[in-house]
């Protein structure tokens, strides 16, 4: 008689299911390198700005990788898959409108605004790719899900639609860049005490953060 199998180990946990709520603002910039916080119980402090308003699809974090096989001559299936490239990316529409998110769709130097909020920038031929830290923060119940990049660099820009009865969006996607061996972090963990789900600096308030420029 064939032995009885072990019996599965744990249980499924409801708890465990995560819905994309936003923490607070959800979304943040910062100049290139910037860390984000140690832990899920701490806001995000400066250099840390708030982005502004998404729109309700929210952000898309995508992960690709390129392969090559290693198939022999005496058969017809791989001995192995090598992985020879990498990527990971963060896609979001942007509907607010200011000198920071303009500047990131159109991966320009961030202008000055002036007292009013008037912005009036050039688009150049003739500057380098900028580069950032970006991070989304999203909670559900008491649980805290964090995904940022120290390095990350503007891949891809949608459409700009114009049009009567909807936002202006601004579609960017953001290519996290190698950084000492790191490409982003991924966090999940509690919320801390007495989190009001403002999320961090400028308490609701908009600011820019400089951009660095890619060598």
């Amino acid at each position: 008689m064939p032995p009885t199998p072990p019996a599965p180990t744990g249980s499924l946990d409801p708890s465990e299911v995560q819905v994309g709520t936003p923490n607070g603002p959800g979304i943040y910039i910062a100049p290139a390198g910037t860390e984000p916080p140690d832990s899920t119980d701490e806001e995000w402090d400066e250099p840390w700005h708030i982005l502004g308003y998404l729109s309700d699809d929210g952000p898309t974090v995508g992960s690709s990788t390129d392969s090559e096989s290693i198939q022999p001559w005496q058969s017809a299936v791989p001995l192995r898959e090598v992985i020879t490239g990498r990527s990971v990316t963060m896609q979001f529409v942007i509907w607010s409108l200011n000198e920071q998110t303009i500047a990131l769709y159109f991966d320009a130097d961030v202008p000055t605004a002036d007292a009013d909020g008037a912005i009036d920038m050039e688009l150049r031929t003739d500057t380098p790719a900028h580069l950032y830290a970006i991070g989304i923060d999203s909670a559900d119940a008491e649980r805290v899900f964090r995904i940022s990049f120290r390095r990350a660099s503007l891949s891809d820009a949608g459409d700009m639609a114009i049009s009567r009865g909807a936002a202006v969006p601004l579609d960017c996607t953001l290519s996290a860049l190698d950084d000492g061996g790191v490409l982003g972090r991924v966090q999940l963990g509690p919320r801390g005490e007495g989190d009001s789900g403002n999320g961090g600096t400028g308490n609701g308030r908009r600011r820019h953060a400089p951009a660095e420029a890619a060598a």
